[in-house]
């Protein structure tokens, strides 16, 4: 029979066998860790002298922390600051719904306990996790996170006073939610858009130079990443004198910055879906690459640019499907949802070093939202003495509103509409950030997102690259050293160095291209798969619509729809069992819907009562409804395609 550390740790290695080996190694220095009891008579761990749990009551202390959580759904993940005895992991696997991710980093702590502490009951409910460093806790977090989940962060007094680096751990923890929660929301709620852009032209875009043809072409070459911030035009002079020193990768917000002074960048990034061909369409265009996604609104096509490059992120199921439909390698790449990231990971892929940021202020800095001379360069962000915050506001309202609506053609009372929308977004969203000089600095709440997704980018990347910040004056980005650029090019850049020999070489370099005929192949596959769901979804949605009422006032049949609820879940898992966990491209196309209907069920596991089953009834017509809509329009796309590529 195995002993309590040994059952402990088998159920540990299911979902974490790094800390399970990790434990099998530990040895405990007995004169830090003891037991005792408290004045209720439980058992409590005294850890270098101090009681880890109340002296009055451990239970009772457990108890009256899990009865104060914010959340307590299916979905919520409960993540637990430090094990001690385990009596709050016990009490929320007892009371509490959702899952529980305890977090302990004193690996020494962790193994007495476990020595002492039989969590395998606990353990098998499938609902408790162990976590002792950032790492894991990070994996659990990404693995057990669920459409519309919550999370909780707990913590019993102890840990707080005496916990290693508590404060860090619960910023670091509150970031890493709000990124997966943004993550997973806008995957869910993106995917049929998504899938839609890169539809747009699809034909075209598989006769496009791909960019992951081209890794370390330019190895060793200098990169200048600029973006549209402020501090763009502080160094606009500088730029021009070092533009020949270094690749430069521009964003499409701040292409006409470079073009009213005279620079033309080498590359445009632009991955966009709607169209911002008002950011690009500029007579300097034609010496310019454009680098897009397959996702990327397809107005660059028209234009004549020196090459058109595709890059294809795996974070977006649909830039997936497009390289499987080519039987195409899967090659690492990322935008992060950000352009300014996109130009960065394309300068890092081709092998640049040093990649110099430009412009990538991430914070109104004096006062301004965007490069002068960008399209936006109207927007600011003042101090209100009034409201004592920052808010957001356009210098000249109806000079921002004609830049905002150029690619719109809609009445003037809709454009003030939009434009005020627009303002006040902006202003809901601001926060804080840290400056390079220590202090705070307003910004927007998606760019602080932008930061945590730039510093991670440094903390896997910083030993392969030279990474420099030059967008002195804006954000801190940790990871990347902030330097002026003039001193950046005068320490890392040799005065001598001429990036035209290493262009050239880059540009007349011969690749492979798409097999088109694979394209056409698998195209057609998917064309008839679809056919075969469009089949079984239109009886479903017929009935759907047949026994919900049209209008409000209308008196819901409950029989008959209890009834097509029961005759439908059915057909519901047979298309996610038989299709849509097998074809990518139906797991697309039924993503949002797919996913209300999954959280309806998880959250209600026995839905007995009329309101639950009525919701369930809409979610399920929607679901047919419009897997429908989106299969006739697909199929038709497709076949578009496909006769395209013929020609």
């Amino acid at each position: 029979m195995q002993d309590i550390f040994g059952q402990n740790l088998t159920c540990i290695s299911r979902t974490n066998k790094h800390l399970a080996d990790k434990l099998r190694c530990v040895t405990i220095t007995d004169n830090h860790f003891s037991l005792d009891t408290n004045f209720a008579g439980e058992y409590n761990l005294i850890i270098n002298g101090i009681p880890v749990h109340s002296l009055t009551g451990a239970v009772e202390e457990a108890e009256s922390i899990a009865s104060s959580v914010a959340h307590n759904d299916y979905g919520t993940l409960h993540i637990i600051y430090g094990l001690g005895l385990g009596y709050l992991a016990d009490v929320y696997v007892q009371s509490l719904k959702g899952k529980i991710i305890v977090y302990e980093q004193d690996l020494q702590a962790m193994a007495f306990v476990l020595n002492a502490v039989d969590f395998s009951q606990n353990f098998n409910t499938g609902r408790l996790f162990f976590a002792s460093n950032a790492e894991e806790l990070k994996n659990l977090l990404y693995s057990q996170y669920r459409y519309k989940s919550n999370a909780t962060f707990s913590y019993i007094d102890y840990y707080k006073s005496n916990g290693r680096d508590f404060n860090e751990i619960a910023q670091w923890l509150k970031r890493e939610i709000v990124l997966i929660e943004h993550n997973y929301d806008f995957q869910v709620n993106n995917t049929a858009s998504f899938f839609a852009s890169t539809l747009n032209r699809l034909a075209e875009k598989y006769k496009l130079k791909r960019l992951s043809e081209y890794k370390d072409m330019l190895k060793n070459v200098p990169a200048i990443v600029i973006s549209a911030g402020p501090s763009l035009n502080k160094n606009i002079d500088l730029l021009k004198k070092y533009r020949n020193n270094a690749v430069v990768f521009c964003v499409g917000t701040a292409l006409s910055t470079l073009y009213k002074n005279g620079i033309t960048p080498d590359f445009a990034n632009v991955i966009e879906r709607n169209n911002t061909s008002h950011h690009y369409n500029l007579p300097f265009s034609k010496d310019i690459s454009i680098i897009c996604e397959q996702f990327s609104e397809p107005s660059y096509l028209d234009m004549p640019f020196r090459e058109k490059f595709l890059t294809s992120s795996l974070e977006n199921d649909d830039a997936r499907w497009f390289l499987e439909k080519a039987e195409a390698p899967f090659v690492e790449f990322e935008t992060k949802g950000t352009v300014a990231y996109h130009a960065l990971f394309c300068a890092y892929y081709l092998g640049c070093s040093p990649i110099i940021l430009l412009g990538q202020d991430l914070a109104y800095t004096d006062g301004a939202c965007y490069a002068k001379g960008s399209k936006f360069e109207d927007l600011e962000c003042v101090f209100d003495d009034a409201a004592q915050k920052y808010r957001i506001k356009a210098k000249d309202f109806d000079k921002f509103k004609k830049a905002y609506c150029a690619s719109v053609d809609y009445e003037e009372d809709v454009q003030q509409a939009i434009v005020k929308d627009r303002l006040e977004q902006l202003n809901s969203n601001l926060v804080t950030v840290e400056g390079q000089d220590g202090g705070l600095l307003p910004t927007d709440g998606v760019y602080s997102l932008f930061i945590d997704y730039l510093q991670d980018f440094a903390s896997r990347h910083k030993n392969e690259r030279t990474l420099i910040n030059a967008s002195v004056g804006g954000a801190l980005i940790k990871g990347f050293e902030t330097l002026p650029l003039n001193e950046a090019v005068k320490k890392y850049i040799p005065q001598d160095f001429d990036k035209i020999p290493a262009l050239e070489k880059f540009y007349t370099t011969n690749t492979k291209n798409f097999d088109l005929s694979k394209v056409k192949k698998n195209l057609a596959k998917d064309i008839a798969v679809m056919k075969k769901v469009l089949d079984i979804v239109l009886p479903a949605k017929k009935e759907f619509e047949s026994v919900l009422p049209k209008e409000n006032t209308q008196t819901a049949d409950e029989p008959a729809i209890k009834k097509c609820v029961e005759k439908y879940a059915g057909v519901f898992a047979n298309i996610a069992n038989n299709y849509m966990h097998k074809y990518r491209i139906i797991k697309m196309i039924t993503a949002k819907e797919y996913s209300d209907i999954a959280y309806l069920l998880r959250e209600n596991p026995q839905a007995r009562d009329f309101d639950i089953i009525f919701k369930l009834a809409k979610a399920y017509y929607n679901y047919f409804h419009y897997t429908a809509w989106r299969l006739d329009v697909i199929i038709f796309s497709l076949e578009y395609a496909l006769n395209e590529l013929g020609k």
